[in-house]
């Protein structure tokens, strides 16, 4: 009988075991275990304000490749070393270093889980990371002045293992045309690159420069700008219509977009945004914009450029430059009519305050959902709803909301609880305008009647197998919290 040996082994067994040797006891790359719900109605109400539609029952969303586990040696205990049994000592000193010398295939796989993920935390870290990118290995150097300048335009073989990049040099650090210079010779070093977080500021004199860098990239599957910049003349802003008609037109197969501070237009633009985006030829299907500054026309722009491809909106709003009713007409006409999941977020930043608002004047005292579901088409796909704000809804809009809705969530906002039983069990079948609903988290500042708050609770839970999460918070600087008024 032939005996196997580590050159016989399989590229996905040698995977398991560099894994192994780094996480012997299941850890971070471990599978979670198999989760066992018990009555779906106990989960606290935080918990469950947070899932969607697809979590209810226990399933669990597919991590970010931002957030998947990357290898990294675990800290050594020198006191460990003592160990007089020889299976109990941890790893040498330079754990990878042994593991990619034992043949090709543990050096290739090495190479592969090491450059996959990489998280760029300085520009010192960047630099070294783009030295091993371009710098070639003397087994693969071929002498000779032609075959290195042949050699000089190809791609290393490290530099296709990379898939995810996340430049999270943070924007505490002042900007330059050295970390702009890094940042895209990284990026041309990179060719089978999917997936990038982006968060360092960069000067306005390097944004064409940044830009072309990244519409070359035409693997691009998921990103995410963290761009917290204040109006400054001298900082690359991303502005809307550069992100989505010069990267994301270049981009075939994206489909998770993440932005946080996006603009309508920069403050040292005098040009205003154009009045159309161009269609675009990806499938973008997850969309969070937090943070945004955008107007009507912008937003709505945005948002009719993906298509009907898209299934999840997380935004903030409304803001000085989106009022409740511009942010109600741009739910209700722009966004894709196969929409299944809508979070809508207070935001942070460019926020109404009380003396933003002028009561004389429409759209500044309009009602955002009354406005976006007030169609026999808009949003009729809807499975999950969330919703944050006193601008956000009246009680008009249990009525409006499609019986498509499995899961509802809201909160800082005063709508009673009498419509929403009406809502809940006001037809001929006992299963109201709102058949699906499975799941309803409410945070509200005074706690409702108990009698209703029984009510919403029999027919979710004991009727319907669902749950009800109500959760009271002192706010509005309310003294009392037995009102029935939420």
């Amino acid at each position: 009988m032939a005996w196997a040996t580590l050159s016989d082994l399989p590229a996905e067994l040698v995977i398991r075991i560099i894994q192994y040797a780094f996480y012997p006891d299941p850890g971070p790359l471990a599978p979670p275990p198999a989760h066992k719900p018990s009555q779906t109605w106990t989960r606290s109400h935080l918990d469950h304000d947070r899932l969607d539609h697809t979590e209810l029952n226990g399933r669990k969303r597919k991590p970010r490749p931002y957030h998947q586990e990357r290898i990294i040696p675990p800290p050594i205990s020198l006191k460990a070393y003592q160990e007089p049994d020889s299976w109990k000592r941890p790893l040498p000193l330079k754990p990878l270093l042994w593991l990619c010398l034992i043949n090709r295939t543990f050096r290739s796989c090495v190479q592969g889980l090491l450059f996959k993920n990489v998280n760029l935390q300085n520009t010192r870290t960047a630099r070294m990371f783009l030295k091993a990118l371009t710098c070639v290995p003397p087994h693969e150097d071929n002498k000779g002045p032609r075959k290195r300048q042949k050699r000089d335009k190809l791609p290393t073989r490290v530099s296709q293992y990379v898939q995810t990049l996340q430049f999270t040099w943070g924007s505490n650090r002042s900007p330059g045309k050295t970390s702009a210079s890094l940042f895209c010779k990284i990026l041309q070093n990179c060719p089978m690159l999917e997936n990038i977080y982006i968060s360092p500021k960069f000067v306005l004199s390097c944004k064409e420069t940044i830009i072309e860098a990244l519409a070359s990239k035409p693997f691009i599957k998921d990103i995410v700008i963290y761009s917290i910049t204040k109006r400054d003349n001298s900082i690359f802003q991303w502005q809307a219509h550069d992100v989505f008609s010069r990267l994301f037109s270049h981009w075939d197969v994206l489909e998770t977009v993440d932005l946080m501070g996006l603009t309508s237009c920069a403050s040292y633009s005098w040009n205003p945004p154009p009045d159309t985006f161009p269609v675009l030829n990806c499938a973008i299907r997850t969309m969070t914009l937090h943070n945004h500054n955008c107007d009507e026309l912008t937003l709505s722009n945005l948002l009719k450029s993906c298509g009907a491809s898209m299934r999840t909106l997380e935004t903030t709003g409304p803001h000085l430059n989106l009022k409740p009713g511009a942010f109600g007409r741009v739910l209700r006409d722009s966004t894709s009519p196969d929409l299944e999941c809508l979070v809508i977020r207070r935001p942070s930043h460019w926020q109404h305050t009380v003396n933003d608002l002028d009561l004389g004047e429409p759209d500044d005292i309009a009602i955002v959902l009354d406005i976006a579901f007030d169609s026999p088409t808009a949003l009729r796909n809807l499975k999950t709803l969330t919703f944050y704000g006193e601008y956000m809804a009246t009680d008009q809009l249990f009525a409006r909301l499609p019986k498509s809705l499995v899961k509802l969530a809201w909160g800082q906002c005063k709508l009673t609880a009498p419509p929403f039983i009406d809502a809940l069990t006001s037809s001929a079948d006992e299963k109201g305008s709102l058949p699906n609903l499975m799941c309803c988290a409410v945070s509200t500042h005074r706690r409702w009647d108990a009698k209703d708050g029984m009510t919403v609770q029999q027919v979710l839970e004991k009727v319907r197998g669902g749950c009800f999460h109500p959760h009271h918070y002192r706010g509005y600087g309310s003294s009392s919290s037995t009102d029935s008024d939420p």
